[in-house]
């Protein structure tokens, strides 16, 4: 799968991360598991570096990321995942030319796959979380 990091751009990464968790924060379903956070500007920082690596950028934070653990912990199930990656299409559709927007969601879809599987093979539980809300 070819970079896409620096064709998009930081700034445009962070534009549209911001964009799709400010729709987070106001949907019906989602905003519950982000009800956790406490300090956006920082989350964004992060998901926002988080994407930019995923996409083939350099890392600029010394941040290690734990995916699954962290949705697991906030209660991500099958389900929120199957409307987090519709609104996130919408939401990369809307800022971004189609090719962009595809190579970023393809990626997205592939992280979502490998939570649903570690979700079905019963991988995905945090020490707080009931195995009815674990994540996918």
């Amino acid at each position: 799968m070819r970079d896409i990091a620096h064709d998009i751009g930081r700034d445009r990464v962070a534009e549209t991360v911001a964009a799709f968790y400010s729709q987070v924060r106001q949907h019906e379903t989602l905003s519950l598991p982000f009800a956790r956070v406490h300090d956006w500007p920082h989350h964004l920082d992060i998901l926002t570096h988080f994407w930019w690596v995923t996409l083939g950028g350099e890392r600029y934070l010394d941040y290690s990321y734990q995916v699954p653990a962290r949705h697991a912990e906030a209660g991500f199930t099958p389900e929120l995942l199957v409307d987090w990656l519709a609104l996130f299409r919408t939401t990369l559709d809307t800022h971004l030319p189609v090719e962009q927007a595809d190579a970023w969601f393809a990626r997205a879809e592939r992280i979502g796959r490998s939570l649903n599987l570690l979700h079905e093979l019963g991988h995905l539980h945090g020490p707080a979380t009931p195995k009815a809300h674990r994540l996918q």
